[in-house]
């Protein structure tokens, strides 16, 4: 019998949460726009007037999500990694113990 091979991408993610976001993707995202939203709906910068306020809080949140937006989406093709995993690997080798010969 001939059987047919179906090749398999096992590089890329599966969707699962509402069929746009893998779990890793959702974690990043989630929590960070949930806090945001709350900042910027009732967090409070004392000591400044209430339009300079809503203005800082605002910029924080397009920060914040925006940032978080790029590390679940972005793909770095170079190194074969997300842009989160990247960061990662490069935080743990400028922390990490080298050995100079």
């Amino acid at each position: 019998m001939n059987e047919i091979i179906v090749p398999i991408d096992i590089t890329g993610e599966e969707k699962d949460i509402l069929a746009i976001f893998s779990k890793r993707q959702f974690m990043l995202i989630f929590p960070t726009v949930v806090v945001s939203l709350i900042f910027l709906f009732w967090g409070n910068i004392p000591f400044i007037n209430a339009l300079l306020d809503f203005i800082i809080r605002f910029f924080v949140f397009i920060i914040a999500v925006s940032s978080s937006i790029c590390l679940a989406y972005i793909k770095l093709d170079k190194y074969e990694q997300y842009l989160s995993e990247y960061l990662i690997t490069q935080i743990k080798f400028r922390r990490g113990q080298k050995t100079f010969f």
